[in-house]
């Protein structure tokens, strides 16, 4: 398989060049991408400068003697670094005897480009790739793991994925407005960084929620689905987010293969396999869920035979679980790239239990967390227990979770999977700003030190504290290398740091001013800890 290193990532332009019968035309604008006559390859015209992490390269090639399902047509193209990393990444059918592919450079330097497959016009063609540094030390790249701490690979920072439920690629289709709209009102004003988008049969008809509906005994994948994915994954990634994809849904309504031609794993779900790690696998961005309910209708064999398959065909490493039985913390395949879970409202020590479970891999609390009229099911959250949900899952140490919004899983009107808005907003972008700069890839639990829960950093000289219904909290800081500034936010407030001066390295107790849910951070945590070396360059092997 291939190997590739993992740095940093920024957004370029896309080079588009068309071809026709006997010129070729060279056109640049935003949104087109390479189109080239295969007979004009030795002039280099394959050749293309990106940056590191950069928004997808992307080429065209025209074939027009093919006369089979052209979603059938396997034909791959390998990018060679000179270190010797390779990647390489399927090509994909976009219509109007047109295939294409993708790119995104993980190294700087110079990439040996060449296509394969059976067809000859789309075998044998060549060109180099440029990558060029990035100067924004903010482009996250792909999704990654530290331990069992979330992450990105261009920053080496981790994170803890707290995504908000939104529409499935109906609900945005050819909609920039609609997305820009929803980024800016949930990601910047309430502080979530992704979203959840339920997919389902809609891979195959963008319209169709359930797949027996689907029309046609082979259906193909739906071009503009993809589209849709597409436009939110980039826009989404591009304010420093990820979007998490639920592939398949129950058996109840039909939202899952086995209503597909071939069922699970069989001809129609694999070319939809292949054509999701070609043209989603080189956008950097999003992780995949397999969907809800699982353990009705999908075992351990299929799960795993579609990790490794999916895996396989991608060029790039995205990370893929399968959420267990409802309320336990077994898995339906251990071979899963993240843990995930089915679980009604856990709480502090339950998110405890979830990443020590195990604790090679990053856990995801993957059910939907949503506030309706009247709580009319049990897990339903109101907004204290959202809030708290937050903080509880970050101060344990990095869960993931999706939370409900008005916008329902599939469609703004879908009856029980609707979820009401927010009154609060600024306690989640509270508990988003507290965490923008502390949660780090070496923070570990050290709750003997206080009254509450705490996190710290290697080297002593960095530590939150976390208490709830409190009007003190013990700090035992008596580990510290020296004294440290502090500050307090009350979670239930707008952000607002209250400064606590300089702590000594003493065991001590902080009064708060009044009652309330408190966070203390001691320490400044834009100075990089002691092990400088856990900012190093991430080295990621594809297996």
């Amino acid at each position: 398989m291939s190997q590739y290193t993992l740095l940093k990532h920024l957004y370029t332009q896309r080079l588009s060049i068309k071809h026709t019968l006997s010129v070729v035309i060279i056109c640049i604008s935003t949104l087109a991408f390479s189109t080239i006559n295969p007979q004009a390859m030795a002039a280099g015209l394959l050749d293309q400068t990106g940056m590191l992490w950069g928004n997808y390269l992307e080429w065209s090639l025209s074939n027009s003697s093919y006369s089979g399902n052209p979603y059938d047509l396997e034909a791959t193209a390998t990018f060679q670094h000179s270190s010797g990393t390779t990647i390489t990444t399927p090509m994909f059918y976009a219509g109007n005897n047109t295939w294409k592919f993708r790119f995104t450079g993980t190294e700087t330097g110079s990439w040996a480009l060449t296509t394969q497959s059976s067809d000859a016009d789309l075998n044998g063609q060549s060109g180099t790739v440029t990558i060029t540094a990035n100067s924004d030390p903010n482009a996250t790249g792909f999704v990654t793991q530290f331990g069992n701490k979330w992450g990105f690979s261009g920053t080496g920072e981790a994170f803890v994925p707290q995504f908000v439920m939104y529409y499935g690629p109906q609900g945005f289709y050819n909609n920039s407005a609609i997305i820009d709209n929803d980024i800016n009102t949930f990601m910047n004003q309430h502080g979530f960084n992704g979203f959840h988008v339920p997919v389902f049969c809609r891979w195959l008809e963008i319209n169709t929620p359930a797949c027996d509906d689907i029309g046609g005994s082979d259906p193909n994948p739906d071009q503009k689905t993809f589209e849709a994915l597409e436009l939110l994954i980039t826009k989404v990634h591009a304010e420093g987010g990820v979007v998490h994809l639920w592939l398949w849904g129950d058996s109840a309504r039909q939202q899952n293969p086995n209503s597909l031609p071939g069922g699970i794993n069989g001809q129609v779900d694999k070319r939809l396999q292949r054509y999701i790690a070609a043209r989603l696998g080189p956008l950097p961005g999003w992780t995949m869920g397999y969907g809800f309910d699982l353990f009705e209708w999908v075992n351990e064999s299929q799960l795993t035979q579609w990790q490794d398959y999916m895996q396989d065909q991608m060029g790039w490493d995205h990370y893929m679980g399968a959420r267990s039985s409802t309320n336990q913390l077994n898995q339906l395949s251990e071979a899963m790239d993240y843990s995930a879970y089915e679980q009604h409202k856990p709480d502090y020590d339950k998110y405890v239990e979830t990443i020590e479970q195990r604790p090679g891999k990053p856990s995801f609390s993957e059910d939907r967390f949503r506030i309706r009229d009247g709580g009319s099911q049990s897990k339903d959250y109101n907004e204290e227990e959202t809030r708290r949900g937050l903080w509880h899952s970050a101060m344990a140490g990095g869960v993931a979770n999706i939370w409900g919004n008005l916008v329902g899983a599939s469609g703004a009107n879908e009856g029980t999977d609707k979820s009401n808005s927010y009154n609060n907003p600024h306690w989640i972008k509270t508990y988003a700003l507290f965490f923008e700069e502390r949660f780090s890839r070496n923070l570990q639990r050290c709750n003997s030190l206080t009254n509450g829960v705490c996190l710290k950093r290697l080297g002593n000289n960095h530590y939150i504290f976390y208490r709830e219904n409190a009007s003190s909290i013990q700090l035992d800081l008596s580990q510290m290398e020296s004294a440290q500034t502090a500050i307090a936010v009350d979670t239930k407030n707008a952000y607002t740091e209250i400064s606590l001066g300089t702590l000594a390295a003493q065991n001590q107790t902080w009064t708060a001013p009044y009652a309330s849910d408190w966070a203390v951070a001691v320490g400044d945590f834009d100075i990089p800890p002691i092990n400088s070396s856990i900012y190093l360059p991430i080295i990621m092997v594809k297996k």
